[in-house]
């Protein structure tokens, strides 16, 4: 953890790590997150933890709110990156990795 970044609770992180399996093995861009040659493992972290954010609130996440999230760092949604059936099995995937907990973590 660097100066200034804040804290997370353990349960907060496995969640973040959780949506990270799920971006990780979608992976739109073809980085490779955590193989020998490909991008960091937490390579699609800060598209995440908004997203664990949304599933905690929410209680679930839809492909607009993802897609919301996504536009907002790449200039595109990730629905259109991708090819359709995957995007929606992602979705069903990230809704599946709950249950959210309730209150702040």
């Amino acid at each position: 953890m660097t100066v200034g970044e804040p804290r997370r609770s353990q349960a907060r992180r496995d969640l973040v790590d959780r949506v990270l399996v799920e971006l990780n093995a979608l992976d739109p861009y073809g980085l490779e997150p955590g193989a020998e040659d490909g991008a960091p493992w937490d390579e699609y972290e800060l598209e995440a933890v908004p997203m664990v954010r949304e599933l905690i609130s929410a209680g679930g996440i839809t492909g607009d709110r993802v897609d919301a999230i996504w536009t907002a760092w790449f200039g595109e949604t990730l629905s259109g990156r991708t090819d359709p059936s995957r995007f929606e099995a992602f979705l069903a995937r990230l809704n599946a990795v709950g249950p959210w907990p309730q209150g702040r973590l």
